[in-house]
């Protein structure tokens, strides 16, 4: 992966590409992208709502899978969600449960590196309504964006 300064030259569509794949399962950067788009003169407003959109889509690729799983769908994926389930294991029911409870505010704490991805998995497979899901991803992930982005503008 290049480094993040490389990446703030493909300017607001990379930025949302990135953080749409670290919203997936994928580990990139976006947190460093957003810090160098902002940097390198990118409105922070700008910069953080394109980088918290694409999260969350992102992200609803993931909220997509879990609900597909839960239906029986998978095949190959499937085989590969139960597998990260079982490997996951104690972790994993405690985020289940905890959605159960807790419901679709638990999502808030989608934002968390690797956590994030098993809450928003999660999400769907226990069957969080669309629009509270999106907004609570949202919130979250927007939030950490937006810290991201004051810290950056505080540093210059």
């Amino acid at each position: 992966m290049p480094e993040p300064t490389t990446l703030s030259t493909w300017g607001l569509p990379g930025m949302f590409f990135v953080a749409m794949l670290a919203g997936s399962v994928v580990p990139v950067p976006s947190e460093a992208m957003l810090a160098a788009l902002i940097y390198n003169g990118t409105p922070p407003v700008t910069a953080t709502v394109t980088a918290t959109v694409g999260n969350v889509l992102g992200a609803v690729t993931l909220y997509i899978l879990g609900q597909w799983v839960s239906r029986g769908g998978g095949g190959a994926v499937g085989r590969w969600f139960a597998r990260r389930r079982e490997k996951e294991g104690p972790r994993m029911a405690r985020i289940e449960a905890n959605l159960r409870t807790w419901g679709a505010p638990a999502l808030l704490m989608s934002w968390l590196p690797i956590l994030g991805d098993a809450f928003v998995i999660a999400g769907g497979f226990v069957g969080v309504r669309p629009v509270p899901f999106v907004f609570f991803v949202t919130l979250g992930k927007g939030i950490r964006y937006a810290f991201v982005a004051l810290s950056t503008t505080a540093a210059m």
